[in-house]
């Protein structure tokens, strides 16, 4: 064997090296969620979100050292019954991925249960720092709005559904603007319906 042909099996060598490497990373990277992608979240049930947005005791005022005259005082920390729900969309729309009926199916039943059959709710829409803020507002609230829709389309009553889009104003994780957690759908109580 020569020096030259020595220097080609050399050669080969580091070359299928590099390309086992680069097939390794390939795979590595085709296994792992991507950044922009949606970490996988768990769906609530209906009486996870209940238990969510359930009614505030009332606090009788005789309890407060007040004369009751039958007033009830709500708890200021208990009035904003909320829950953040993870309703994937496709990327840059308001159209809802296939995964989502799932977790809307929860929310629809938990809506049509006789404990929250006359309340009110905000749909709220919420996405991460990505984007202009302009263009987030406006995209959060088609999602907030497309979540209504699926909704009305099940029977619950519209007029017990308000709709706003924030964008990336209320962040769940404000330290990491751009999370994809902070791309979410919200659901506030707001009051019961007269």
């Amino acid at each position: 064997m020569t020096h030259m042909d020595n220097g080609r099996l050399r050669f080969a060598a580091v070359l299928v090296c590099a390309l086992v490497c680069a097939a390794s990373a390939l795979e590595v990277r085709a296994q792992s969620p991507a950044a922009d992608q949606e970490p996988p979240q768990k769906v609530l049930s209906n009486e996870q979100i209940l238990q969510a947005l359930g009614q505030p005791k009332a606090v009788p005022t005789r309890s407060l050292g007040l004369p009751s005259r039958g007033l009830t005082r709500r708890q200021a920390s208990e009035s904003e019954q909320s829950v953040n729900l993870n309703i994937p969309f496709e990327l840059n729309s308001s159209a809802l991925k296939p995964q989502a009926s799932e977790q809307l199916k929860q929310l629809e039943l938990a809506l049509a249960s006789p404990s929250l059959g006359n309340n009110r709710f905000v749909v709220a829409g919420h996405t991460d720092a990505k984007g202009s803020a302009e263009y987030n507002k406006q995209l959060s609230l088609r999602r907030a709005e497309t979540v209504k829709r699926f909704l009305v389309d099940k029977g619950i009553n519209p007029a017990r559904l308000d709709t706003v889009g924030y964008g990336s104003e209320k962040p769940l994780l404000s330290d990491h603007p751009e999370d994809p957690s902070n791309r979410r759908v919200e659901i506030r109580a707001i009051a019961a319906a007269q």
